[in-house]
This record gives C-alpha cells, sequence and structure tokens, in this order.
C-alpha cells in the first residue's frame, strides 16, 4: 500500500487532536476534581449521581422537618411545665382553702389568686411558636381558648366551641335558663362531627346534576337541590337546611335539627348535634362544586394531628390538642376550677346540664353539693391527664431525637458514596496527567518531524 505525505500529516494531526482532547479531560477532572463533565461522559455514573443528589435532597428535607418538629415540642413541653407549675400552686391553694379557720376575707383573697392562676393557663394555653398556636389542632392561626360571658355565666372556649356545654354555673342560675342555653348552642360542642366546605361564592343547579348523599351514624339519604336556581351562601345554607332535616326529621322530644346548617366566613357547615358521625358524597352533582370533598367524613373522636414527615413512610404527629389537655365535658379543668372558685365565694351547691337521647330526649339539669376537700380530686385527675400528655409528647420527642441521628447517619452514608460516585482520585488524576501531557508533548515532536517544510514555505 502506497503511504503518501498527506496521509501521514492527517494521521499525525489526527492523533496529535486525540491525545489534546485526552489531556484537555483530564485538565477538567483535575481542576473541578469531577469525574463527569456532561452525562454523556459515562451515562451509567451519571444515573447514579442523580439518584444519590435526589436520596440527599430528601434526607436534607426530612432533617429540616426532624429540626422543626423537635422544636414546636420542645416549646410545647415548656408551656406544658408552666400549666402544672400553675396546677401545683392551684392545689396548694385549695389544700389551704379547705382550712376551716380561714375567714371570708382570706377565702376571697385565695378566689382572686386562683383567678389570676386560671387567667394565666389560658394563656400558656394561647401560646404560640412561629406563628402557630401549638395547642390549636388544625386551627393554628386562631387563639384556641378564651373565656366567653354567656347568659348562665363564664365559660371557656376551644375553637370557637364550649369545652363543657352543660358546664359548672352557680345554683342561682334557673334551671329553664340552663336548659335555653343548651338547647341553643348544641351546634358549639367541642368534638362534634362537623363538616366543613372550602369558601363558597355561587352555584347554578341544572337539571342531570342535582342530587349528592349525607349520611348521618350511618343512615344515608339524597339530598337534591332545585333546578335552574343559582344559590349564593345565605340562599344554600336555607336550602340544605330545609333539605337535610327533611332527610333527618328529629323524633319526639330530639333536639331539632339533627344536622344544623350554617356558615362561618364564607364557608357552609354542617354540625352534627345529635349523632356521633357524618359525612357527603357525590351523586349525580359532584360536591366538590358546594366546596366539600367527596367522602369527607367527620366524627366525634376524630384527633386534629399536624404531621411533619420524617421519613418515605414516617410521620410524627408534633402537636398536643388542647381538648384533650385540659378535657372536655364533665372532665374539663376549668370545670374542676369552676366549683373550687364557687366554693370560696360562699356557695354551696352548683348546676350543670346534660343531653340526654332518652326516650323521651331532653336536657336535664342536676344541683350537686360543693366540698372543697372532694374537688382536691377532681384537680387531681385533671392534672394526672396534663402529665399522661407531656409524657405522650415526651415519647414522641424521644422518637424525633433517634430519627435525627438515624438521619444524620444517611446523610454521611450518602454523602460519602456520591463523593465515590463523582470526585476522581486526585493523586491518580495528576499522575494520568502528567502521562497525558508527556504523550502530548511526543506527539508534537513527532509530528514536527512529519510534517516538513514544503515550497510555500520559502515563497516570500
Amino acid at each position: 500500500m502506497r503511504i503518501t505525505n498527506g496521509m501521514m500529516v492527517q494521521n499525525t494531526i489526527r492523533n496529535i487532536n486525540r491525545n489534546l482532547v485526552r489531556l484537555s479531560k483530564l485538565q477538567n477532572q483535575t481542576s473541578s476534581q469531577k469525574k463527569l463533565q456532561v452525562p454523556s461522559d459515562d451515562p451509567v455514573t451519571a444515573a447514579r449521581s442523580l439518584k444519590i443528589k435526589s436520596y440527599l435532597s430528601a434526607i436534607t428535607q426530612q432533617q429540616k422537618n426532624a429540626e422543626d418538629a423537635s422544636s414546636w415540642m420542645e416549646f410545647s413541653d415548656t408551656a406544658l411545665k408552666q400549666v402544672k407549675d400553675s396546677l401545683d400552686q392551684i392545689r396548694d391553694l385549695t389544700v389551704q382553702a379547705a382550712n376551716g379557720t380561714l375567714t371570708d376575707e382570706d377565702k376571697s383573697n385565695i378566689n382572686t389568686e386562683i383567678e389570676e392562676l386560671k387567667n394565666g393557663i389560658i394563656e400558656i394555653a394561647n401560646s404560640c411558636y412561629a406563628g402557630k398556636y401549638v395547642f390549636a389542632g388544625y386551627s393554628t392561626d386562631e387563639a384556641p381558648f378564651e373565656i366567653v360571658s354567656t347568659d348562665v355565666g363564664d365559660m371557656v372556649t376551644y375553637n370557637g366551641k364550649y369545652l363543657s356545654l352543660g358546664a359548672v354555673v352557680s345554683a342561682s342560675v334557673s334551671d329553664s335558663d340552663l336548659e335555653a342555653f343548651y338547647l341553643n348552642n348544641m351546634d358549639k360542642i367541642s368534638g362534634q362531627p362537623e363538616l366543613e366546605s372550602a369558601k363558597f361564592e355561587s352555584f347554578t343547579a341544572a337539571a342531570g346534576a342535582l342530587d349528592f348523599c349525607i349520611t348521618l351514624d350511618g343512615v344515608s339519604s339524597t339530598i337534591s337541590l332545585t333546578d335552574g336556581i343559582t344559590y349564593d351562601i345565605d340562599s344554600l345554607v336555607t336550602e340544605l337546611q330545609s333539605k337535610i332535616s327533611a332527610a333527618f326529621p328529629s323524633g319526639s322530644g330530639e333536639v331539632d335539627p339533627l344536622i344544623k346548617v350554617s356558615q362561618d366566613d364564607g364557608k357552609i357547615v354542617l354540625t352534627v348535634q345529635d349523632g356521633s358521625s357524618i359525612s357527603i358524597g357525590s351523586g349525580t352533582l359532584d360536591v366538590r362544586e358546594l366546596g366539600f370533598s367527596d367522602g369527607m367524613t367527620s366524627t366525634d373522636d376524630d384527633s386534629e394531628n399536624i404531621l411533619y414527615k420524617l421519613g418515605e413512610s414516617n410521620s410524627i404527629a408534633v402537636n398536643s390538642e388542647g381538648s384533650d389537655i385540659f378535657g372536655e365535658g364533665s372532665d374539663s379543668l376549668f370545670n374542676t376550677l369552676a366549683k373550687i372558685q364557687l366554693a370560696l365565694s360562699g356557695e354551696t351547691q352548683y348546676k350543670t346540664a346534660a343531653y340526654s337521647e332518652g326516650p323521651p330526649a331532653e336536657v336535664t339539669v342536676e344541683t350537686s353539693e360543693l366540698d372543697l376537700s372532694g374537688l382536691l380530686d377532681d384537680l387531681d385527675q385533671d392534672i394526672d391527664r396534663l402529665l399522661a400528655s407531656r409524657s405522650n409528647l415526651g415519647t414522641r420527642a424521644s422518637y424525633v431525637e433517634l430519627t435525627q441521628s438515624r438521619l444524620e447517619d444517611n446523610y454521611t452514608t450518602y454523602s460519602e458514596l456520591l463523593s465515590a460516585n463523582d470526585e476522581v482520585d486526585l493523586s491518580e488524576a495528576s499522575m494520568k496527567l502528567a502521562s497525558a501531557e508527556v504523550t502530548y508533548s511526543a506527539a508534537l515532536s513527532a509530528g514536527a518531524k512529519v510534517i516538513q517544510n514544503t515550497l510555500l514555505d520559502y515563497l516570500g
């Protein structure tokens, strides 16, 4: 085969360029300390790098969640400790007041001090961390606890609902007034089943899309809107109340209606006044048109846990609900405090109200005797409930601490894997670079001998 001078020159230039590309690649690897400059350098290594980086990104977010969860729980625990300190003071004062040698003035002074401690407990119960009320369940943007004045005396509400609707009141309140107050506020009992829509503006009902389903305590009924009507929130609430009341009629002596329809800040609210569960589902009408989620359900034992994700399938509730800490119904801490304060005011009896489904269904008022010494047992139960809540919070906080340690180990492991996958061995790369530089220099030297001067080099 005939080898021409042109062929030798082309081969020499090609070899020089190939060595130059290799030299450039090694220079880039050495200066950046990265194996890959573009994914095409090694698709398998590039894919593995993306996978590891996604793991590291997820771990970083989980570490942030764990840190936030730990801070939330630590703040909550501090607040609960403060409440416990206040209750210890109230207990000491109650023991002191139970001493028969105290004068009425002494008891009045103790009553004033307990009132201040109670107000302090309310303030602590409304503690806010990072702009969120920690004991408010899902309603973290508003203070959950409030002392409200009513026709039968002061009562404590939780997220706008009475912790104990038939709460402890003075024996001077008439039975009829207490019964009327109870019946008029049966849609404002903490813990009762309730569905709340998103913001509602308007909806026009059309034939073929009018029906949806309401289920109360396992009994379902179809609710139908009226064809051709454009509903605003007022007309829709009125229509729903009429249709739902007809679908679930109250029996003789039962609370009426069983499901109360109301509105709150542009949202439709369905509140069960007598029952333990409610749900709503689409029919020919998609209930999302009314602001509800299809299949939306509420029961009287619903919990409002705020979950932080600490792993792929691992979440932790960071909050403690105020209703669990301070109790609901007859077991509420504020009922105990009300009894103590009534006794210190010189009263010997108190009244409570309760709803009975019967038959016949009715509100009954009960009058009970006051005894300061006996109230210490009630206060001890309230303290035990608080300690149980704090213990539960501590258990979850310990789990978060263990998770933080695991996440730190995982981050270290994946960081080492990423380093081994992406980064070059600097000493090895330096040796390869030096070899490439020698090879390139040799190629240039050999090329200089192959590419000789031509006649054109001498033309001036």
